[in-house]
């Protein structure tokens, strides 16, 4: 340490100003100097033990510098972390008892150690210097009644949102679980004769319907718009990694349609006529689907997972949910879903952004429709 540093932390002046902080009782010079003289400079390194739990309650820290950590040994839970100004270990002085923590510094650390005998003694002579440590003490609680109470309120709405997710969660898969009945017991009937216009419009009433339910939904569980990557940060980004996506997949798609399906032979790699209205309703589909099953369903999941591989584990439940929506259709399709689906949440989880999952959604979904390969994929 050096001499304007020792000569700093010896100062009656600098003990006065720690002492004293957060309170706002009044105090003459020369009682703080009188009480300085039963102190004496400590000083820790960063690392070290100040006291275990259980040990005698010999002194107390005013710490001038530096952060200490109150700890609990056995749970290894941190209690409190105190710094400048902050009063320790001064419960166990005034009653004697035990120690009820231990405490350790987080950084070097300089203060003042107040001898309980030392202490005694001066109150003996002095018994405001009860009023000047137990308004300290006060304050001290104060603080740390705030912290707990803002800690509190955030458990408790922590715990809120979570029963709301799980809430959401369970809601959707039910939804889903409707959805794809409904499929297989109408749709796929329709399809057998023929009746694509009536399947297509009683699919897109189906999604919005559900649509419908899920914001709702959402707002209740208190899910928002930047959560569900409805937002303008990573924007560009996001649709040009969804680009760089689409591009070699629609490169592969090409190459290999004649060797995979050589009913294809001859055909063109984009056919015109083969333009409906899927085709143009894909600009409401493809953004309605990545914000259910990406937006909201694949951040639910994330949510309510715990571990470190949460992310990776929500992109694969919500991809093999989404897949289950296409096996009305057939198997060929519902895995074609499924390995679409784990790049469009890994792109989502990425960016949080949903343009690019939207994007790629709507070019690949489409280029499958002209290229003939959704037909085939149909049939299985």
């Amino acid at each position: 340490m050096s001499m304007v540093e020792t000569t700093s932390l010896d100062g009656v002046q600098d003990f006065s100003e720690k002492l004293l902080k957060h309170t706002s009782i009044q105090v003459s010079d020369s009682y703080l100097a009188a009480f300085r003289a039963h102190v004496e400079p400590a000083d820790y390194e960063a690392g070290q033990i100040i006291f275990r739990k259980g040990d005698d309650s010999s002194f107390a820290l005013l710490i001038a510098a530096g952060d200490v950590e109150i700890y609990d040994e056995a749970s290894g839970t941190v209690l409190a972390v105190s710094g400048d100004g902050a009063l320790i270990g001064e419960l166990g002085m005034i009653s004697g008892d035990p120690r009820s923590a231990s405490a350790r510094t987080l950084t070097p650390v300089r203060g003042w150690k107040i001898d309980r005998k030392e202490y005694r003694e001066f109150l003996s002579d002095r018994p405001e210097l009860a009023t000047l440590l137990f308004r300290k003490i006060y304050a001290q609680l104060s603080a740390s009644y705030g912290k707990l109470r803002q800690q509190f309120v955030a458990l408790e709405e922590a715990d809120r949102r979570y029963h709301a997710l799980a809430f959401l969660f369970m809601t959707m898969v039910l939804m889903i679980n409707i959805y794809a009945l409904v499929n297989s017991l109408i749709l796929t009937h329709l399809r057998e004769t023929h009746q694509e216009q009536v399947m297509f419009w009683t699919s897109r009433i189906m999604e919005l319907w559900g649509a419908f339910v899920i914001w709702g939904l959402t707002v209740r569980c208190g899910l928002t718009r930047h959560d569900m990557g409805i937002r303008m940060g990573n924007l560009w980004r996001s649709i040009g990694m969804g680009l760089a996506i689409s591009v070699p997949a629609l490169a592969a798609m090409a190459y290999f349609r004649t060797m995979l399906y050589p009913e294809l032979a001859g055909t063109p790699v984009l056919d015109p006529r083969l333009i409906t209205i899927s085709v143009y309703g894909y600009i409401l589909v493809a953004p309605l689907q990545e914000w259910i099953c990406r937006g909201v369903l694949l951040t639910a999941i994330a949510d309510l997972l715990p571990g470190k591989t949460r992310p990776m584990a929500a992109i694969v439940i919500s991809s093999l949910i989404f897949s289950t929506l296409h096996l009305h259709y057939s198997q060929t399709l519902a895995v074609v879903a499924l390995l679409s689906g784990i790049v469009w949440g890994w792109l989502h989880l990425k960016y949080r952004n949903l343009a690019g999952p939207i994007v790629s959604h709507f070019i690949l979904g489409n280029a499958a429709t002209l290229m003939g390969l959704w037909s085939i994929w149909e049939r299985g």
